[in-house]
């Protein structure tokens, strides 16, 4: 048997079995300059057309940049792990249609980049995270630069080849105005977060989506409470020609006593006639249990493949409620699974009080969680009573032969106050391990957590977690937040940051600091610029909420820019084989740098 020495002698499939497991960036930058051969089929797997230099720093972003084929590239993804200074090095791209940006900070640059594709582009992502908070101020800034609504009449109205537009369901980048009454885009797919219901159905009758819409997917905004006023307009509901997916999620938090009412009418035939799959979460009361196991929605002719999560409050057993509960529809019909809890007043550490603690005031109460399998939502919807007051819970799954469960969707765990998500208790959400995203808030030690696969870390008023030997080893991006009233949780101690040096795969630091009147010290400032320097993304910021005060906050002005100034400094000082690009604030309350 003769040994293939060479790697010039691995065959074409043997190629591209490698070229599956490397990014967009890592196989450009490896094989694009070896020889004719391998660039051949980096160009038939679509390596030229479908780019994504997301993770790179500046001097490799170069290297790859000088390589690509501007005239060739179809799509372009900048995520979360990429500098944003990223966006203004993209020239016009003339056969770009697709273009995907996550962690977006100022809508100005995004806009920039949109505008010059206004001929050519057809689906756009845009993405933004709790990190670039809607409230975030500086002395007259508010961030992120341009509001979501003006954003998209500047976008809905200069992009006539648009037919997607994606803009996630993460509730603190949320719409609370619906402007027009007509638009230039024929869109067929829709995503989106909205402070009102209203504005969905304002949505819903804008010209020409009654015609063109296909897909829409709608978050509705925690503790938005106007669905009795939206009902009022449900005579003006257009019929929507060409709608065959919805998706209506709502915070479990909070209860309307028309959310099942505002849902049923959204989907019957006389509004969305061609309908064929519905995904929806709300909380209900017993006669809405009744009354849904009646609905068109599940029993008419249309044979829609129905997925919910919906939580009722009541203190009956689970048994007196289960046998309501419908198992999907007559065409699709759905294991269900279940848990029933009960919350009670619990004696907590008043140092981490917070808007939580109004459930301190309720009594014993027994409530019941239902949904379909296998999990179809990317996150686990926040109950209306944390976490750490529920003292009993059981889970139960129905015996059912009718569907082979599939993975679970999940993609987003929560964590608070060092309690695990109730999520983990449920079976079949996230056994697959997909989660990629973990979000740990207001945990000041160690949780025991077995992750393997997230690739985000945002941490709020958590950075004792910084020590946590749980984290993944694939993470890639981490966004610290840090809020001066939980200041006892997160403190201002930055000695745990160089562990992030021994994450391989992390590419990008971004550092948030609410109405933190007093900035980390000398030492504290020299260890953040020595650990921002072994990553190619990183962002540090002093911010305000729009609540705070201002006074206190610009009397902090001088220290914090002073701080700003020492850091970029620091970063300058360090002994690097290049120096990175530093953009300051132009008020002087932050800084970019790319490395």
């Amino acid at each position: 048997m003769t040994m293939i020495s060479l790697f010039d002698q691995l065959s074409d499939l043997v190629l591209i079995e490698i070229f599956s497991y490397l990014s967009c960036a890592d196989a450009l930058w490896s094989f694009s300059n070896l020889n004719s051969r391998l660039i051949t089929l980096l160009t038939e797997r679509g390596f030229y057309r479908h780019v994504n230099l997301s993770s790179t720093g500046r001097k490799r972003f170069a290297a790859i940049f000088s390589i690509l084929r501007l005239n060739e590239i179809q799509s372009l993804v900048i995520d979360r792990c990429t500098s944003p200074l990223q966006l203004k090095r993209w020239p016009h791209l003339p056969h770009l249609t697709t273009l995907r940006l996550q962690g977006v900070r100022n809508f100005r640059e995004v806009f920039i980049l949109i505008r010059k594709h206004a001929n050519t582009l057809i689906h756009l992502t845009v993405e933004s995270s709790r990190y670039f908070y809607v409230g975030g101020m500086t002395r007259e800034v508010a961030y992120p630069i341009w509001r979501l609504c003006e954003f998209l009449e500047k976008t809905l109205c200069r992009l006539p080849t648009l037919q997607s537009v994606d803009l996630g369901m993460e509730t603190s980048f949320c719409l609370h105005k619906w402007p027009f009454k007509m638009i230039q885009a024929p869109l067929i797919y829709r995503k989106i977060s909205l402070g009102r219901t209203y504005l969905l159905i304002d949505i819903l009758s804008t010209k020409p989506l009654s015609s063109t819409l296909q897909q829409l997917h709608v978050k509705i905004l925690d503790f938005c409470g106007d669905i009795d006023f939206s009902l009022r307009k449900k005579d003006f509901l257009p019929r929507m020609e060409s709608l065959h997916t919805f998706t209506f999620v709502k915070s479990l938090k909070w209860h309307s006593s028309e959310e099942w009412t505002f849902v049923n009418v959204l989907t019957t035939s006389k509004v969305m006639p061609v309908l064929r799959r519905m995904n929806f979460s709300i909380v209900i009361d017993v006669n809405n249990l009744n009354q849904m196991a009646h609905s068109a929605l599940f029993h008419d002719d249309r044979h829609i493949d129905v997925h919910y999560v919906f939580m009722i409050n009541d203190n009956r057993q689970h048994f007196e409620l289960s046998q309501y509960v419908p198992h999907g529809s007559l065409s699709h019909p759905r294991q269900i699974a279940s848990a029933t809890f009960i919350s009670e007043c619990w004696t907590v550490d008043p140092k981490i009080r917070n808007h939580d603690e109004i459930y301190l005031e309720k009594p014993r109460n027994r409530q019941h969680l239902f949904y379909t399998l296998p999990w179809i939502f990317d996150e686990f919807f926040q109950l209306c009573v944390p976490d750490r007051y529920i003292s009993e819970l059981q889970v139960f799954t129905s015996a059912s032969s009718v569907n082979t469960v599939g993975p679970s969707r999940l993609r987003k765990l929560n964590i608070s106050n060092n309690h695990l998500s109730l999520a983990t208790s449920f079976p079949h959400i996230i056994s697959s391990n997909q989660v990629v995203e973990l979000h740990l808030s207001r945990c000041d030690r160690q949780t025991s957590v077995t992750l393997s696969t997230f690739d985000y870390l945002i941490i709020t008023d958590s950075l004792d977690s910084l020590n946590s030997n749980f984290f993944s080893r694939n993470i890639r991006s981490i966004e610290i937040t840090l809020n001066h009233e939980h200041l006892h949780l997160a403190r201002n101690d930055w000695n745990d940051l160089p562990t992030l040096s021994t994450l391989p795969f992390l590419k990008s630091l971004r550092i948030l600091l609410y109405g933190m009147n007093i900035p980390p010290n000398d030492t504290s400032c020299q260890i953040i610029a020595e650990t921002a320097s072994t990553i190619s993304d990183f962002c540090f910021c002093f911010r305000r909420k729009d609540y705070q005060n201002r006074r206190n906050f610009d009397s902090a002005h001088i220290q914090q820019s002073l701080f700003i100034k020492q850091l970029r400094n620091n970063i300058l000082a360090l002994p690097l084989n290049e120096k990175p690009q530093i953009v300051v604030e132009k008020d002087g309350y932050g800084l970019i740098a790319w490395f």
